[in-house]
């Protein structure tokens, strides 16, 4: 099974459909969802098969649920807070779909026969966030030598172009990056501040570690976090370069940089907070250390 082959499973465009629409009727018969998601439009087969297609792989994922012939949202998903509109709600669908590619059960194991449901997208993402992104190509037909030379297993991260276009498409709408096809950036910015809240509660500080600890758990394909860790595992030492001691990779820094720019957070020295890391810059220079980390609060 798989998450980003599109032409199957169909990308976010279907997913919100099927989501706007359970999320309004609160169950819906299964054999009438596709055609309620164009209500008096015809449609045609390829939109039939990825509705179909997305409603499988999200069943299967756990954020639809089926009861005898009706169809509902899980509750962690579904349920909306006082006042929330329809479209508020599904300005939370990313970080409900994170919260469920990320989920053991829905991704491991990462490599073998079969995989985890959404084990193709986890291994993409995770190598994607490990490389220099300043000097990552955007087309499949230099990715593939790239990935090729970096695994040392007998694996693959990435099969082919569909499947390179459809991750490149889930990063950009679960907050892993930024751009279209052509300026296509790794930056997990956004799926980073989404979790801010969940790892502080309150405005508060955290030391460095335990603030990349935390992170790394929410976010596993990130820097230490369990499925980055396998997929660096996997990598050639020789044709991939791993950040140097104490120092973050190229994409988390980004995302930090961009939010102590923003105010979001502030990267803070203090003698007595224990570990330090380093943000590492394009052409690996390093930017700035820091020992723990301060969230502003809010979400802006």
């Amino acid at each position: 099974m798989t998450i980003i082959n599109y032409a199957s499973d169909g990308l976010y465009p279907e997913l919100i459909a099927l989501f706007r629409v359970v999320a309004h009727q609160g169950t819906v018969d299964r054999k009438a969802i596709i055609d309620l998601c164009y209500p008096g439009t015809p449609v045609d087969s390829t939109s039939q098969t990825r509705l179909r297609g997305a409603l499988a792989r999200w069943t299967d994922l756990g954020l639809f649920l089926t009861e005898a012939e009706n169809l509902r949202i899980d509750e962690r998903f579904g349920k909306r807070k006082r006042g929330e509109s329809l479209e508020e709600l599904t300005t939370r669908l990313p970080t409900a779909c994170r919260t469920l590619m990320l989920e053991e059960p829905n991704c491991l194991p990462l490599w073998g026969e079969p995989p985890g449901t959404a084990a193709d997208f986890v291994r993409g993402s995770a190598w994607l966030l490990a490389q220099d992104i300043y000097g990552l190509p955007t087309s499949w037909s230099d990715v593939e030598p790239l990935q090729s030379a970096q695994i040392t297993a007998d694996t693959k991260i990435t099969e082919n172009d569909v499947r390179w276009n459809g991750l490149r498409f889930w990063m950009r709408y679960l907050g892993f990056a930024t751009g279209d096809s052509s300026s296509f950036q790794v930056d997990p910015t956004i799926a980073v501040k989404a979790e801010l809240p969940s790892i502080f509660s309150t405005p508060s500080d955290l030391p460095a570690q335990e603030f990349i600890t935390a992170l790394a758990s929410r976010l596993p394909v990130l820097d230490y976090g369990q499925y980055r860790q396998a997929v660096e595992e996997v990598l050639n030492p020789t044709t991939w370069r791993p950040p140097a001691n104490e120092h973050l990779s190229m994409s988390l820094s980004l995302a930090l940089r961009r939010l102590a720019l923003d105010n979001v957070i502030r990267l803070e020295g203090k003698a007595d907070a224990g570990t330090s890391y380093r943000l590492t810059g394009r052409g690996y220079r390093t930017w700035l250390g820091f020992e723990s980390v301060r969230w502003m609060g809010g979400l802006s």
